[in-house]
């Protein structure tokens, strides 16, 4: 065989090796199933369809959670996703909804400081949080309304709700202090430490930051909530659940 026959076969060898590590990489089953799988929520679907690149972002880090931590983790980043980008658009009434349906649910927990402190790290789904099913349901609901009025508004063109570290800082320090109730310093402990927080003082902080935020004028309170909701959101929901299911009394829907 010449030189220039044995260069022919290594390159089409090659070739061949690209096109079969190509097929071989390909989609995967979890984005191949993605839109179907999405259509389970037809708020979330709807709003994939009409905007690309938010669906790009909602599969991207929904297969990278459901890789870690399955469906649970999925669609807890889903919720998440959805209400940091769409309720930062909300008007006044949906906003102070929420705020309302989540106090009323805090105050439901409120006994249970375990499942208390695993909704305020990880949020609700269903089946979770039975004894406080209603109060969640309604909570659910709230959300819906307000994600799908906060989409509604973005199309016409309302600006995103934005603030800076030191308005938002601002913002924390007064729901820390009032007007219905101050945080003590031991409330403020147990939130500094997240995850390794006390269940009972964790609930506690969260009802009272709640009653001050719905304590001043409404449209403050609307204002400044939707901007804590517009802050950048960091939470690993893969790490919160896989921690909080190792707490006995949980609640959540674990492994």
């Amino acid at each position: 065989m010449t030189r220039r026959s044995l260069l022919l076969l290594v390159a089409v060898a090659l070739l061949a090796g690209n096109l079969a590590y190509a097929s071989l990489s390909g989609p995967s089953g979890f984005a191949r199933d993605f839109d179907q799988n999405l259509a389970r929520f037809p708020l979330a679907a709807s709003i994939a369809r009409s905007d690309p690149a938010l669906r790009e972002v909602l599969l991207r880090k929904t297969e990278a959670a459901f890789n870690e931590g399955g469906w649970p983790a999925a669609n807890g980043v889903l919720n998440i996703i959805l209400a940091n980008e769409m309720e930062a658009y909300a008007d006044d009434e949906h906003i102070n909804a929420v705020d309302r349906a989540e106090l009323t649910a805090l105050l439901k927990l409120m006994s249970d400081p375990s499942a208390c402190k695993s909704f305020l790290m990880a949020g609700s789904q269903r089946g979770e949080f039975s004894d406080a099913a209603q109060e969640l349901a309604e909570l659910g609901a709230a959300h819906g309304a307000a994600i799908a009025n906060g989409f509604e508004r973005k199309t016409k063109g309302v600006a995103r709700a934005q603030a800076g570290d030191e308005e938002l800082g601002a913002i924390e320090m007064q729901l820390r202090r009032g007007p219905f109730a101050e945080l003590t310093r031991q409330e403020l402990g147990a939130q500094s430490r997240y995850l390794d927080g006390n269940p009972a003082l964790m609930c506690s902080a969260a009802i009272k930051k709640q009653l001050n935020l719905l304590s001043v004028d409404r449209v403050y309170s609307a204002y400044a909530s939707r901007l804590r909701r517009a802050r950048d959101n960091k939470i690993d929901v893969v790490e919160v659940r896989a921690k909080l299911c190792r707490e006995p009394g949980n609640s959540l829907s674990c492994p």
